[in-house]
Order: structure tokens, then C-alpha cells, then sequence
């Protein structure tokens, strides 16, 4: 919601195309930078917990998003070997 209402403040206040590129560009900096300091962020509810208790944060090394992407290569991957394996069970049936 926020983001919206920046684009349209942005174009409202941007007029000619000489001095918008030098206003757009510094205002996405900021904006970039903004939310690198405010990005979201990992909660963790300690309210069940009582002094003494032991906590353990698993950290994984790969993001979510990577996990996905590597989840869609296999799957392609899969399709292809598939394909290939048709492939050459045609081309040996067609030989003999």
C-alpha cells in the first residue's frame, strides 16, 4: 500500500522527462535503501518460555526461493530424461 501511494506522489510531482530520471532514480534509491533496513523479518514467540529453557534456531543455508527454483530444475530435468528415454526406445524399436 505504501509503495502505491509513493508511485503516485512520484509521478504526480514528476513533470518533464529532462529532470525526472535524476528525481526517479534518487527516490528508488532511497526507497531501496529503506527497505533494505526495514525488510521483513524473522519473529520468533518466546512468550511459551520460561527462564532456563533451551532454544535452538535451525539456520538453513539455501532460501526458500532457491529451494523452489532447484525443485523446478529437477522436475525439468525429470521431463527431459523422461523424453529422452521415449526418444531412444523409439529409435531402437524403429532399428529392429
Amino acid at each position: 500500500m505504501l509503495e502505491k501511494l509513493l508511485s503516485l506522489v512520484v509521478r504526480g510531482l514528476v513533470r518533464g522527462p529532462a529532470k525526472s530520471w535524476v528525481f526517479t532514480s534518487g527516490a528508488l534509491a532511497l526507497l531501496r535503501l529503506v527497505r533494505k533496513g526495514t525488510g521483513r523479518r524473522e519473529l520468533i514467540d518466546l512468550s511459551g518460555t520460561k527462564p532456563g529453557d533451551k532454544i535452538v534456531i535451525e539456520h538453513l543455508d539455501i532460501t526458500h526461493k532457491e529451494q523452489l527454483k532447484d525443485e523446478k530444475r529437477r522436475k525439468k530435468a525429470s521431463k527431459q530424461a523422461k523424453r529422452a528415454d521415449k526418444k531412444a526406445a523409439r529409435a531402437a524399436k524403429r532399428v529392429s
